[in-house]
């Protein structure tokens, strides 16, 4: 096992970033998967959303506590724990915790790469704690579109409405 740095969980050699709110802690990723996969082992904070975006990686999102909607090429599936959504590459999709409780999601996301992605716009943390709640500014996010332009990921605006 590698020595821990600031970033670093000593349990795994996780290493854990804040991002617009949340936790991620990137569990695998490309190098050691040989660029199959990335996983994220997420703490997704109440009323937190990541919008409608592309990208070209499939992904999977497994609950593991709380709710969370998936929305995926103009549906919405609510999955709770013990459920999974799959997002092909390409779909227009986005994620959301609509609850008043933290939501704990393992995203799994093939072929690996888009570790850079999160790498390069989170803020490293010692540990899987939540970040104090933050308001995203138009220049927080203008700063993640651009840099997601870098990795493939296209964003589209904010999660529509539910439909009734």
């Amino acid at each position: 096992m590698s020595n821990p740095t600031p970033e670093t969980d000593s349990r795994n050699d996780s290493e854990h970033y804040h991002v617009l709110g949340a936790t991620l802690s990137i569990t695998a990723d490309a190098e050691t998967t040989d660029g199959e996969y990335l996983v994220l082992d997420m703490l997704v904070p109440p009323m937190f959303e990541n919008g409608l975006h592309t990208h070209e990686q499939s992904e999977v999102f497994h609950v593991i506590e709380g709710e969370a909607r998936l929305h995926v090429d103009g549906r919405d599936q609510t999955l709770g724990p013990g459920t999974s959504g799959y997002v092909p590459g390409g779909e227009i999709h986005g994620f959301a915790n609509e609850g008043e409780d933290v939501c704990r999601v393992i995203a799994v996301m093939t072929p690996g790469g888009a570790e850079g992605f999160f790498r390069a716009v989170g803020q490293p943390t010692a540990d899987r704690s939540l970040p104090e709640p933050v308001e995203p500014t138009e220049e927080m996010l203008q700063s993640v579109f651009a840099t997601g332009e870098q990795y493939g990921f296209e964003f589209l605006g904010p999660l529509p409405e539910r439909a009734v």
